[in-house]
C-alpha cells in the first residue's frame, strides 16, 4: 500500500506551480510517517494504493475534499482536495500556506481512514519549513 500524489487544476489561471520533485517528496515522506490502517486494508486489500489529487478552486473559502473514487482495475482509492486559491493567494506567505492547508486535507483524510498520523502531524512544521525552503518543489516559470 502506497500513497501517492497527483495534481489537476480545473479552473484556468487557478493552480500552484508544485513541481513533479514536490509530489515525489511528498509521497515519500507521507509513506514513511503514516502507519497503514487495517480499515483500508480490509476494504480495499493491501495491495491498493491510496492517490490525493491536489486542485484549486478560486471561489471557495475553505479546503473542499471529495471522494473517494475506487478504480478496481488499477487498485487505486483516489481523493480530490481542491485548496482555496484565493485565500492561498492573498495571504502574505501563498507557498506556506498552500502547504499547510494541503497537510491539513491529508491528515483528515488519513485520520478518516484510520491512519495513524501522529508521526506525520508532529514532523508538520519542519516539513513544512524543509519544502518552503528548497527551490526544487516549485515550477518555476
Amino acid at each position: 500500500m502506497q500513497i501517492h500524489f497527483g495534481q489537476i487544476y480545473i479552473e484556468a489561471g487557478v493552480s500552484f506551480p508544485f513541481s513533479l520533485l514536490f509530489q515525489r517528496r511528498l509521497s515519500d515522506e507521507v509513506n514513511a510517517l503514516i502507519i497503514p490502517s487495517t480499515l483500508f486494508v480490509k476494504k480495499y486489500g493491501e495491495d491498493w494504493d491510496l492517490m490525493f489529487r491536489i486542485s484549486a478552486k478560486a471561489a471557495i473559502q475553505e479546503t473542499e475534499i471529495r471522494g473517494p473514487s475506487v478504480f478496481k482495475k488499477g487498485k487505486d482509492v483516489e481523493y480530490t482536495i481542491f485548496l482555496p486559491f484565493t485565500v492561498i493567494r492573498d495571504s502574505q506567505d501563498t507557498l506556506r500556506t498552500a502547504i499547510e492547508y494541503l497537510f491539513d486535507a491529508i491528515v483528515s483524510v488519513l485520520t478518516k481512514l484510520e491512519f495513524s498520523t501522529g508521526r506525520l502531524i508532529a514532523r508538520r512544521g519542519a516539513l513544512v519549513d524543509s519544502i518552503c525552503s528548497d527551490p526544487t518543489m516549485l515550477n518555476h516559470r
